[in-house]
């Protein structure tokens, strides 16, 4: 750029006052090492390493969501940990639990070791249950 273009009064003034000549001070050029080129370029291939790394990563997570079960194939141990591990957005789920007793309703609590607890629907609104004796899990809505 020449000096001519750098050094002019704003245009901004509708009356222009008569004022001193505004000398502009700029860096007209500037020197950049290659120390620095070189480390430019080291990040930049770090960055690129990290976003093909995220790539595989997001592509081996869709392959596994690909390979979800429905709730029905799912065994007992897996429908029980899928149903205590909900996410804190989902409500808790009503299910009915066939055992060789018969059929209980209500809500999955807790598992602990061998024990489910629930909250049944009916009296004595809460029972626990040996997962041993249980035949099937099956959702019956929120």
């Amino acid at each position: 750029m020449t000096n001519d273009q750098m050094e002019q009064n704003p245009l901004l003034y509708i009356a222009q006052p008569n004022g001193k000549q505004i000398q502009a001070k700029m860096q007209s050029f500037a020197v950049q090492k290659k120390e620095i080129q070189m480390a430019a370029k080291k990040q930049q291939d770090v960055k690129e390493k990290k976003i093909k790394e995220d790539v595989q990563l997001q592509e081996e997570e869709d392959s596994k969501q690909d390979k979800r079960k429905s709730f029905r194939e799912m065994t007992i141990e897996e429908k029980l940990f899928y149903l205590t591990n909900l996410p804190s957005q989902m409500p808790t789920m009503k299910c009915e639990i066939v055992t060789n007793d018969g059929r209980i309703r209500g809500l999955i609590e807790s598992v602990d070791d061998d024990l489910v607890k629930m909250k049944t629907f009916q009296s004595p609104y809460r029972a626990e249950i040996a997962v041993s004796t249980i035949k099937d899990i099956q959702l019956k809505g929120f």
